[in-house]
This record gives structure tokens, sequence and C-alpha cells, in this order.
């Protein structure tokens, strides 16, 4: 980049007291941060404190220790058979290539967060600094500034949560561009937007926006000719698609990186006012009161400028109105591609649900096909950070203009008000940096018999799996090779449910894989596996409120584990009382083979084999099962054909076909009987066996890509039926 050209260019004493100055600072600020012992480099635990760190760490555990791939940053042993790359773990792909690169220099416990830390705070500072400089030129000045940004409170609130998202300054470097009179720069743009993509993705998305305006209106004004244009972006697209894809983005299928959360993990109009993170119990003001957002805007929609930083921009901002030859100069500064890409992100921070505070004053629905890109940027919050940053340096750029050298007393005074009344925030840190690995504690995990084991894997694979954060720290210092137990951003769907579907195949068929702790996700799924392996040499545990499965280790299950295991409690439904499942509740009859059917109520059968497991008092006679359900059947899949096995014995089956009359009422009412001698120890096991499994997405009807059945809303036992 020019700016590192030129503080080489322009290397002398005084540079080097500067940049020695401020690396001293930023040892001294990650130390207050994160805690004196966690700057060494061996010292993994504190990432390991229950937050997102911990699957930034594993993630590279497993990448350092896997060869060497294609695509470079793929890491399959981190969510087995599901597909992933250290992009996914937000792992901070650039340190992970270049640490993987002399893994064999590194101790073997090893982190590059708190490098991480420093570096950001080095060049937060620095750059912040140089650009101060150009509007004030003022070192003094430039210098006291520099803090405003060094602790900057949207920046620190992502120490304990996304070190990647802490680069702020690839921020700082665009201003840099965006000043620049050189209507023909592509070629730093081009690196600035390669290297974002080495970080996280939302800082290259902020670059795109401006680099793609301010290219279109300099075509537009004539400023380059068309070939060039389309060269420029041609060149840019292309080259940032290709490390994209030797990086390990592809890894996951375009589909799989729509998710939930656009229009929920965004802006409120109110965010750079709002100093708390209630859900934190965090205050960045000793002064302003919290003002009650949204979850999703206090966890992504966290904009808090500080005290002295609102000041600023209010003294900024009537300058700006108010002086007509300031307002020019600084136009002449600003391509108008600029001010169009902001308001752009700004529009797009927002989302489609505008609220101010409390109240929500536009909603705008939004069709599917519009959608689904945009929760690309879900969290389109975190958008608004570059508008708060270009609000704060042109405000410096006024107040300098303004008052000349006054200007040194406002802008001391507004940095003392920040940096007291952000203070709050700060301590709050430092009373906190004494991070606690979670872990488990029972002495089983500590049995060679146990340890010697290589691989970890759950019952229910999925991106954010319930026991990561207690399982991680175990999985590092035992060495694990594989695991599906993750916490990723984005995995690919497809294959997650492809593995989930040859896990419940697999242990239909009683094959279990060796070298494997399995952990059972939930009690349905252990009162399934109860019944298939009870009779195997399969050892089961309950360890620190975690069910462990284990192949052939039995013997190890101790009177405790066994009594657990022989006393569980199944579910004994009421004859004639409806019963309505939701997959979130973990209803205990709820066995291998079902998913969610988004929050609402009902399960959806997925694959082909679901289980529903619960006991009866009454084992005498035939009894009914009565269930409403919504089969998996349009103009596309016109059929399903169900199996249903009792106790591994064929009951009977069901078929369902797509009808036209049937629009209108799609639910359907089924009833079978399931004769008594097939219910052994009054214990019941339906097993629905689908013999043409399909997805919405194999039939393009939506990026579903699960398999389904019959959506099962609810379901009744019955002793007669008429």
């Amino acid at each position: 980049m020019e700016i590192m050209r030129d503080i080489i260019k322009n290397f002398n004493k005084n540079n080097l007291i500067l940049i020695l100055f401020y690396f001293f600072t930023s040892l001294v600020l990650t130390s207050l941060f994160i805690g004196l012992d966690n700057l060494s480099i061996n010292n993994t635990k504190w990432l390991f404190s229950g937050d997102d760190r911990s699957a930034h760490q594993i993630g590279w555990y497993f990448f350092r220790n896997d060869i060497w791939r294609f695509p470079l940053g793929v890491n399959p042993n981190f969510g087995d058979q599901i597909g992933n790359s250290i992009v996914y773990s937000d792992s901070i792909p650039i340190f992970a290539l270049i640490f993987k690169a002399i893994n064999f220099l590194l101790p073997e416990k090893f982190q590059y967060f708190s490098l991480w830390f420093v570096l950001c705070f080095f060049l937060q500072g620095i750059l912040s600094y140089f650009l101060i400089l150009k509007f004030t030129d003022n070192k003094i000045i430039s210098i006291c500034l520099s803090f405003i940004f060094l602790l900057f409170p949207p920046a620190l609130h992502r120490i304990g949560w996304h070190p990647a998202l802490f680069a702020h300054w690839t921020l700082i470097l665009s201003f840099f561009l965006i000043l620049k009179e050189d209507v023909k720069e592509n070629s730093n743009w081009i690196l600035l937007i390669l290297l974002t993509s080495l970080i996280h993705f939302y800082f290259t998305v902020i670059n795109l926006i401006i680099y793609n305006l301010i290219k279109f209106f300099n075509l537009i004004y004539k400023r380059i000719k068309l070939k060039n244009y389309l060269f420029s972006i041609f060149t840019c697209h292309i080259s940032l698609i290709i490390l994209m894809y030797l990086v390990g983005y592809f890894e996951v299928r375009v589909v799989d990186t729509f998710a939930l959360g656009f229009g929920f993990y965004k802006l409120n109009l109110l965010s750079i006012f709002d100093s708390t993170v209630t859900y934190k119990g965090l205050s960045w003001s000793w002064l302003l009161p919290d003002i009650v957002l949204s979850n999703g805007e206090e966890l992504e929609g966290f904009n808090f400028i500080g005290l002295g930083g609102l000041l600023l921009a209010t003294l900024g901002t009537y300058i700006f109105l108010s002086d007509k030859n300031l307002r020019a100069e600084m136009s002449k500064k600003i391509n108008n591609g600029v001010y169009f890409s902001l308001i752009i992100i700004f529009i797009l921070s927002l989302s489609n649900n505008v609220s101010i505070g409390k109240l929500e004053v536009l909603q705008i629905p939004l069709h599917d096909y519009f959608y689904g890109p945009l929760s690309i940027i879900r969290s389109s919050g975190r958008l608004f950070w570059i508008i708060s940053y270009f609000i704060l340096f042109f405000s410096i750029f006024l107040v300098s203009r303004k008052f000349k050298k006054k200007s040194l007393i406002i802008f001391y005074v507004l940095l003392v008000i920040q940096l007291l009344d952000t203070s709050s925030g700060m301590k709050n840190f430092s009373d906190n940096n004494d991070y606690q690995a979670s872990k488990i504690n029972s002495v089983f995990w500590k049995e060679k018999s146990v340890t010697q084991l290589e691989n970890i894997l759950t019952t229910n694979p999925v991106n954010y799996n319930k026991y990561f954060d207690k399982l991680a720290f175990f999985i590092e210092t035992n060495n694990i090779k594989k695991t599906n137990i993750i916490k990723l951003a984005r995995v690919d769907r497809n294959k997650a449910a492809k593995n989930r579907y040859q896990l419940v195949e697999d242990f239909s068929k009683k094959n279990l894989k060796d070298d494997t702790i399995y952990i059972i996700d939930n009690v349905g799924h252990l009162l399934n596996l109860k019944e298939i392996f009870q009779n195997e040499n399969v050892g089961f545990f309950f360890k620190d409120n975690i069910w462990i499965m284990i192949k052939d280790k039995k013997n190890l299950m101790n009177e405790t584990d066994r009594k657990i295991f022989k006393d569980l409690i199944y579910y004994e439904p009421k004859f004639n009382k409806e019963e309505k499942p939701r997959f979130k509740d973990y209803n205990n009859y709820i066995g291998l083979g079902w998913t969610h059917n988004f929050n609402k109520e009902g399960i959806w059968s997925e694959g082909k084999i679901s289980n529903l497991i619960f006991k009866i008092n009454d084992k005498q006679n035939d009894i009914f099962f009565e269930m409403d359900v919504l089969p998996f059947v349009n103009k596309k899949n016109n059929e399903l054909n169900i199996n249903v096995f009792v106790n591994g014995k064929y009951n009977n089956s069901l078929k369902f076909k797509f009808e036209k009359n049937l629009k209108s009422k799609k639910n359907r009412k089924v009833v079978f009987k399931i004769k008594k001698e097939n219910i052994i120890n009054n214990t019941i096991n339906i097993e629905f066996k689908n013999e043409n499994p399909i997805s919405p997405l194999d039939l393009f009807l939506s990026p579903d890509s699960r398999q389904l059945g019959f959506l099962l809303l609810k379901f009744n036992l019955l002793k007669k039926y008429i």
C-alpha cells in the first residue's frame, strides 16, 4: 500500500520513534484488554472461555495439523464429512496460511491471536496518525486524536468475540485511497480488497461497494474510458474470485452462504447513541443512558462512537452545513461515488426493517430472490463502521480548517471527554481478562482408554453444536484428529444433512467407528441408541452433563453409569391426549432422523429413517397411532412412500399422493394399528422408513437441502379407533 511505501521512503529517526511509540502502545493495550499472561503465543487457555474465539483457535488447530490441500484453505477435519475451510471458522486466513507455512518452527501449543491484536492496535494507531496528519498537518493533534481510533468502541467490542473483525485498520486504509486524486488508481484498491478477503469478508464487501461506485462515477463523468473501466472491474473481481477459491470460500456452496438474520442483525437509527450492550451488561459510557434496542441491533448493530466522538461529529456537521467554502473544499477531496456508496451502505446497514429505538418505522417485505443474496451480509449493522469513520475523520478535517490553531484545544478537550467517558467499557475489559478455559472436569476424560481415541463425533451435526464450547479445550489438548462438533459461520448444508443420514443408517445397522467418541445430542437420541445398542459391547457414560457412547467400552461403565443408563425415563403418552412436538423442545420421544420446522410447530422426518420412542402401560391389546401430518408432496414430487416398523418388525405402509383438490387442506390425518405382538417390554419404537427422500433444493423449490418426508404436527395414542 502507498502509505507503507511513504513511511519507508521517508524513514528517519522521527519515524522510528513514532513506530516504536505505537508498537509499545499496542503491546500495552493488548495486555490491558486480554491480560498480560495471554500475550504468550504458548498460552491458549484464554481462548476457551466459552465465546467464539474457541472456534477460531480450534479451526487453526485442525488446519495446522493437517496436510496441505488444494484449495489451500480447506480444513476438512474440523467438520468431518461436512465441508469447511479456514474462512468459516473465522481463524484469520492470512495468519493461518502464514503460520502453517512455518508450522515446523512452531511450538506444539501455539496461538497467534495475541499477535493479531498487537498488529491491529499498531496499524489502527499509526494509520490513524498519518490520515489525521493529512487533514491537520499537526503531529501533536494527530497523535492525540489517533487515540480516539485506537480506543474506538465498535472495534474494541470485537476483541472478546471476533478477533478478525478487530481489523478496522483496513477501513482506515480505504480513506487513503479515497483521498487520492489519481482517477486511474486501481492496483492499490485491488490489493486492499484482496487483503480484506484474507481477513474477513465484511471488510471486503465494504471496500467492494466503494471501489465499484468510485469507478462507475469516474466513467459517468468521463474521467476514465469505458475500456479502462471494464478492465479495472474485471481485473478486480476475477482476482478476488481466484483468491477466494484458493482460500476456501467456495468449499461451502453459494446457496449455503444464505442465512437467516438480515433485517434482525442490523443498525438502529439510534445505534450511534446507544452506549450499552445489554446482553453482555457492558456500558461504554458513564454519562449516556442505555437505549433499549432489539437483541440483534445490540449484538451486531453496536456503533456507539463515544461521547467525545458524538460531540466532534456534531461540531463537524454544524461546520459542514454552515460554511459553504469548507463544504466545497471537502467536496473536492471526495469522489461522488464515495457519497453514493455510503448512502447504499447506510441503507443496507438499516436493512428492510428500519427502527428508531423500539419503534419500527418502516418494514419492506422482501421476496426470497432478494432476501437470499442480502442474507450473505445478514449482520448488516457492521457495514455502518465505515460511515462512523467517515463522519469522524472529516469532522476532524472541518474543525481543523475552521478553527486552525485553536483546534488543538478543541481536540484536546474532546479527547479527554472521549477517554474519560468510554473508560467505563475499558474498565470492564480489564476487570474480566482473567479468562478461564471452559472445560470438562470428570476424570473420565483423562483415562487412557479415552484419551487415545482419535475422533469425536456428535449424533446431530450442525454448524453450531451446543457442546462445542464445552469440548473445545479437550479437543485441542487430546490431539483429536477429526470432529463434526463444530461452531462455524457457514457449512455445506447438503453435506451436513448427508452426514446425519449416514450416521442414522450406521446406527440402525449397529455400525460404530473405531477410535471414536460419540457425543449424544439429546435424550431422544440417547433412548433411540439405547434400544439399538443395549445388548451390544457399547459403553454409555454420563459425564459433565454430557452423554457419551464408545464402541467396545462397556467394561468402562461403572455402577453409576449402569444405574443411570438403566433408569432412563421414557415418555409415556396418555391415551386420547394429543401431543404437539417441537424440535427445540428436545422432547425425549423424538429419536434419530428428525429436523426442525424453522421454529414453527411440528418436526420434519429427514432422510431415510426417523424414529419415535415411548412407553405405554397397556401391552395386552392392539393400539392405534393417530397423527396429523403434512407430507412433502407437490407437482414435482407427487408421491411419498413410507414403511412403518415397530421395534424392528414391519407394521404397515403409508402412501401419500399429491392431489390438486387438497391444495387448500394439505394436512392429512393418518391412523394405523400397532399390533400388540410388536410391543416389547412396554416400549414402542416406531421407525418410519422413507423410500424416496428428496429435498426442496433437489426440486429447485428452495435452498433447503434437507431430504424431507412429512411434517409431524401432532399425534395421539388410541385404544380404539372408529
